[in-house]
């Protein structure tokens, strides 16, 4: 089945109801070697020991560990909502009744209850209802919907943001300082189930409930990983903006191919294929890049002469520079979010996101 386009208001990006439920393929792994296998000892230092499942058992009395456990709520069901929660459900990880969307969108609220989602108009009634709430609208409005829903906030519940610049303080400050509140930076291939996410807690943040948000967002893509929060910056202009870099060097190779004399279809169809299969490689085998770069490059061969011309052009420092530049204005905008802005009203449904 094909993914149905949902017709709104023009966005940063197409907002799109991604059908998961046949999932996304994945292959077996190759085996990687004695030092790659170190390599990956070393960096699971960021994941939390276990991922909730479903065959856990629990104690009387004890908290839930599993997110089934727990009710779920999206304010505002935009592009990236749809795919965190609809990835969630493809993998099992809870069922339909026990999520819930808001949006001002009458069509998207449609299409969330056509896929067994229960919705609202207001997210005073989500809060309420919710265990866990997801905040995924644009950041100039979060202010307005914390102060909509802090009058109903409970202790033990958790807030979820998947707001571009807007920091664990901004929550804190309208929700109080015991608050659990976990900051996420997520990008756009979670649209197709291939996310790149990273995330921070404030400290009243249990490990149960981390793991739970980390369970989450492997639903929808292959690299999790949870940072401190003065990170995200860091992650913002690596992996949050990362996709806008990728897609102008499968534009250039595809227009390369062309100026080759291969049509634009093949051109633009090797040239993404490249991308990905070299992005596996770098994934399945844990060699480092460069070791990958070197197996390609033979002796005065055509890779080296391409490499050479990429280097005197300055195309490692281009990439740096350029994540070092989206680094500092995800930075800029942490600090003064709203700066672009006119001041919204306050309604007690947001927009979504557009990260």
């Amino acid at each position: 089945m094909l993914p149905r386009v949902i017709a709104r208001r023009a966005c940063s990006y197409p907002t799109l109801l991604i059908s998961l439920r046949h999932g996304v393929r994945r292959f077996a792994p190759l085996a990687p070697s004695a030092s790659a296998a170190a390599a990956h000892s070393v960096e699971k230092v960021d994941v939390p020991g276990t991922i909730p499942v479903r065959g856990d058992k629990k104690m009387p009395g004890e908290a839930p560990v599993e997110l089934r456990d727990m009710k779920l709520g999206f304010i505002g069901w935009g592009a990236m909502a749809q795919a965190v929660s609809l990835g969630i459900l493809r993998q099992g990880l809870t069922v339909p009744d026990r999520v819930m969307a808001t949006d001002i969108e009458p069509q998207i609220l449609e299409a969330a209850r056509r896929e067994g989602l229960q919705i609202s108009t207001s997210n005073e009634e989500l809060v309420k209802w919710a265990d866990i709430i997801v905040v995924a609208v644009k950041p100039q409005v979060v202010e307005p919907v914390v102060r909509d829903i802090a009058r109903h906030w409970k202790e033990g519940k958790v807030l979820v943001s998947i707001c571009a610049g807007v920091t664990i303080a901004t929550y804190l400050q309208g929700l109080g300082a015991g608050a659990k509140v976990v900051r996420v930076m997520p990008n756009t291939p979670c649209l197709v189930g291939e996310a790149a996410t990273a995330y921070a807690g404030s400290s009243f943040c249990k490990e149960n409930d981390l793991e739970l948000v980390h369970g989450m967002f492997e639903a929808v893509g292959g690299a999790t990983h949870r940072v401190p929060e003065y990170l995200l910056n860091a992650v913002t202009g690596l992996s949050g903006s990362g996709p806008a870099y990728v897609y102008m060097l499968i534009q250039a190779m595809s227009d390369a191919g062309v100026h080759g004399g291969l049509p634009r279809k093949v051109a633009t169809s090797l040239a993404a294929q490249t991308v990905l299969g070299a992005a596996r490689m770098v994934t399945e085998t844990g060699q480092h890049p460069a070791l990958l770069k070197e197996a390609v490059t033979s002796p005065a061969g055509t890779t080296i002469a391409g490499v050479r011309t990429l280097e005197r052009h300055g195309f490692n420092s281009a990439i740096i520079e350029a994540v070092e530049a989206a680094r500092a204005r995800s930075e800029a905008l942490s600090a003064e979010p709203d700066f672009l802005f006119e001041p919204k009203p306050r309604s007690s449904v947001s927009s979504t996101s557009d990260i």
